[in-house]
């Protein structure tokens, strides 16, 4: 009878002493994460918070602050709408999907009160290729939309042609959506 209660004894520490142990790590590397994110959540969601007003100081300057607007039916690119206080002026923050679609460029876009591009700010293009596609964010390619109310006559980056055409076509939304919203601003 030893035996059989020394073989249980046994069968405990080997199978089940140890799936506590671990069970008792998890539990307390998970309380820790989770404390951790606690404390950090409400500071990374501040800074990315003060990047976007930035971003949205950058391109329409001089502005007297935002107001959110609630558009139904925006493009997948277009996330976010702005109407500068003191002028017609208008922000729009965009998500592109370019080369690496998991890690979308985050872009700002300021038109004046005659649907033309003022500045655009790339926030962010860390799944474009570094030295090709990430051209896009460099004041060559950018200058060419200053100015304009169409992309028409934009170029695509030499052998950036998915980064470059992506981005093109994401700031061809805002066009769309700074068109359609003037639309409705003179019918109302």
């Amino acid at each position: 009878m030893k035996k059989n209660g020394s073989s249980k004894k046994e069968a405990f520490k080997s199978f089940f002493l140890p799936l506590i142990v671990l069970v008792a790590i998890c539990a307390v590397i998970g309380s820790a994460m989770a404390a951790i994110n606690l404390i950090t959540a409400p500071k990374i969601e501040e800074a990315q918070a003060q990047k976007k007003q930035e971003a949205l100081s950058a391109v329409v300057p001089d502005n007297k602050g935002f107001e959110k607007l609630s558009l139904s039916e925006l493009p997948e690119s277009v996330t976010e709408v702005y109407a500068d206080k003191g002028s017609a002026s208008l922000a729009l923050m965009l998500s592109v999907k370019g080369y690496d679609s998991s890690k979308p460029m985050s872009i700002a876009v300021g038109f004046d009160e005659n649907g033309e591009i003022i500045k655009i700010s790339v926030i962010s293009c860390s799944g474009e290729t570094k030295g090709i596609g990430s051209k896009v964010s460099g004041e060559e390619f950018l200058t060419q939309f200053l100015g304009k109310s169409d992309a028409s006559a934009v170029d695509t980056i030499s052998g950036a042609t998915i980064s470059s055409g992506a981005f093109i076509e994401g700031i061809n939304d805002a066009y769309r959506v700074v068109r359609e919203y003037r639309a409705t601003e003179v019918t109302k």
